[in-house]
C-alpha cells in the first residue's frame, strides 16, 4: 500500500472522498461566513480512537472551508427545490442522508462539472453560483451527492478536525489505512470471545471470504 508520504495532495483528496463516501453519512453542516463553512461526516473509513473500550472507534470527520468564494446545496429531486432540507439537516431534525459513492470530488474539473450537471437546482447560500466558471479555479474545489441533496463549494483553505482536534490531510491518510487493519481484525474476531464491540462500519463492509 502507497504510504501518505508518497501520495499528492489530489491523491490524497481522492483517497479522503471515498473514505467519506464508501458507507458514510452528511451528518450536519455550519457556518461562520464569510470567513467559514463546515461540513461533517458519520460512518467514514477513518479511524480514530473509541472512547471507551465498550465502544468502536470513531469515525466522524469535519470538513472545514476558510474563505469560501462559492457555497450552493444542490438537488436532483422535482419538489425539493425550496431546500427546507438543508436547514432540517442543520437542525438536527433530517435523517442523515447517505453518502453517493462515486459521487464525491475534490478539484478534478471533468469530474466535478459532471456531478453539477446532475443538478436540477441549486441554491446559492454565500459567494457566486457553482456554474460560474471561476468556480473550478479556486485553490479547492468540491462538489458532492448524498442522494438526491448535494453541495457545491470553493474555497482558499481547507482545514479537517475530528474529535481530537485538527488533523492534517496525511493523517487522514494514514487513518484511511488504520481503519482497513482494524476492519480485518474486527471480522478476524467476529464470532470469537475477544469480538470486538460490534460497529455498524465494519458490518456493512463484508469481506469477501471469513
Amino acid at each position: 500500500m502507497t504510504t501518505s508520504e508518497h501520495m499528492s495532495e489530489a491523491d490524497q483528496l481522492a483517497l479522503l472522498a471515498d473514505a467519506i463516501s464508501d458507507i458514510g453519512y452528511w451528518s450536519w453542516w455550519t457556518e461562520a461566513l464569510p470567513d467559514a463553512f463546515q461540513l461533517e461526516f458519520g460512518g467514514t473509513q477513518l479511524y480514530f480512537p473509541p472512547t471507551s473500550a465498550d465502544k468502536p472507534p470513531q469515525t466522524q470527520i469535519a470538513l472545514q472551508f476558510q474563505q469560501p468564494t462559492s457555497v450552493s446545496f444542490l438537488s436532483r429531486r422535482e419538489g425539493a427545490e425550496d431546500f427546507a432540507w438543508s436547514q432540517l439537516l442543520h437542525e438536527d431534525q433530517l435523517e442523515a442522508p447517505g453518502c453517493s459513492h462515486g459521487a464525491f470530488g475534490f478539484g478534478d474539473a471533468d469530474f466535478l462539472q459532471s456531478l453539477l450537471d446532475q443538478a436540477t437546482h441549486h441554491k446559492v447560500v454565500h459567494g457566486y453560483a457553482p456554474t460560474t466558471a471561476a468556480f473550478l479555479q479556486e485553490p479547492y474545489q468540491f462538489v458532492f451527492w448524498c442522494g438526491d441533496y448535494g453541495l457545491a463549494i470553493a474555497a482558499q483553505s481547507l482545514r479537517f478536525l475530528t474529535h481530537q482536534g485538527d488533523v492534517t490531510l496525511d493523517q487522514l491518510a494514514d487513518a484511511n489505512r488504520q481503519w482497513w487493519d482494524y476492519w480485518r481484525s474486527y471480522w478476524d474476531k467476529r464470532d470469537t470471545p475477544a469480538a470486538l464491540p460490534k460497529d455498524y462500519a465494519c458490518e456493512v463492509t463484508i469481506p469477501l471470504k471469513r
